[in-house]
């Protein structure tokens, strides 16, 4: 059995931009694509995978480097037996250095695939799974006191119990009201977390934090860079999320090292690809650090995914996944659904990702890569 051919998809979508400091000065709104790909095999089995490649101000890449990227490790994929995925991983890793989201797309697919040669859901391959279901997230928007208790009362109502609570909109001042508003309504068995999107100087985050010290709430990301975010958790002992800034297991290790990590936030195609993200999975089970499981954006492709991912984990590891399935982009026919906040592989999973993807809505390939 041999990969006979990879097919690479653009598909344009609008997320828009968060209105935190971070980017409100940004002049450029990037196009922005999903970027599908097909790898098929001469015995008529198919892989697929996706990434959508972040905004150049959010993470440090450009969605036709996950193009360009796919291309130039195409001839060491071409021509291998799917089912041997460890050696053709490690070329990959060997001919190209960063471009996770690259790696998010083309691993995923890869993945897809040697399961599906196994005749097998990828969790199996993957060792079986561990949980049963899995708690998923829901985002809070910045808004006024009144839209954002609307939100949360929504949400709320639909079973969500994990909630991201976006800050970082206005001033410092404005955060530390946001931040109490919200901390008065939780309930005891909600989880909750804040975040600025990088929006804040370290000043900033350690008056914000002293200033809530009696709640002690979890921050996600609070600065741009790690080393903001390690001084800021060093002076202020604070519980903190870490998200963009994890870029490899070899981060998440200083990172743990250092007393900065609580929970982390492993964003697929910033910390290097899926091999990375589940190293970084490894490691954390193996210290004890929470994770979120995701990336920047997707379908139904990237949800069942990372869902694949968190069933190998225990439960009480996975601190949230995120739903990606949207009726503006309807590219899975079967996605995943949330039921009462948690989402759960069916009993009855299909072989790979156990997804059908709709191909109608694909188009005509960007790239064919052949043999």
């Amino acid at each position: 059995m041999k990969i006979k051919r990879i097919s690479l998809f653009s598909i344009p979508i609008d997320v828009g931009m968060e209105l935190t400091r971070y980017v409100s000065s940004q002049e450029i709104n990037p196009a922005l694509d999903v970027l599908v790909v097909k790898i098929e095999s001469d015995s008529g089995l198919v892989g697929w995978g996706e990434v959508c490649s972040a905004p150049p101000y959010y993470l440090p890449e450009l969605s036709a480097g996950a193009r360009e990227g796919i291309r130039h490790v195409a001839s060491i994929v071409l021509g291998r037996d799917p089912r041997q995925i460890a050696p053709i991983l490690k070329n990959i890793s060997a001919a190209l250095r960063g471009h996770g989201n690259a790696k998010t797309a083309l691993e995923m697919a890869l993945w897809d695939l040697a399961a599906k040669c196994h005749g097998i859901p990828l969790v199996d391959l993957w060792g079986g799974r561990v949980a049963e279901s899995l708690p998923v997230l829901n985002v809070v928007r910045i808004g006024t006191r009144e839209e954002t208790l609307a939100q949360f009362e929504a949400q709320r109502a639909l079973g969500y119990s994990r909630f991201q609570i976006k800050v970082g909109a206005g001033e410092a001042h404005d955060d530390i009201t946001t931040i109490r508003m919200v901390e008065e309504i939780a309930q005891p068995h909600e989880r909750l977390w804040y975040d600025p999107n990088r929006a804040w100087l370290v000043d900033d985050a350690i008056r914000i934090i002293t200033s809530l010290r009696d709640l002690n709430p979890l921050i996600e990301n609070p600065c741009d860079t790690y080393e903001e975010c390690r001084t800021v958790a060093q002076r202020t002992g604070a519980r903190i999320m870490l998200d963009e800034v994890l870029d490899s297991p070899q981060r998440f290790v200083q990172a743990v090292h250092d007393q900065v990590l609580d929970v982390a936030s492993l964003k697929t195609s910033a910390i290097g690809g899926i091999e990375a993200a589940r190293n970084a999975m490894r490691l954390a089970e193996i210290l004890g650090v929470p994770v979120r499981i995701e990336d920047y954006y997707g379908t139904g492709i990237l949800l069942a995914c990372v869902t694949h991912m968190g069933h190998t984990l225990p439960k009480s590891l996975v601190y949230g996944l995120y739903d990606y399935v949207s009726d503006d982009l309807p590219l899975v026919n079967n996605p995943l659904k949330v039921i009462n906040g948690e989402i759960r592989l069916p009993d009855k999973c299909c072989p790979g990702l156990g997804v059908d993807v709709n191909e109608s809505i694909l188009g005509n390939p960007v790239a064919v890569l052949e043999l």
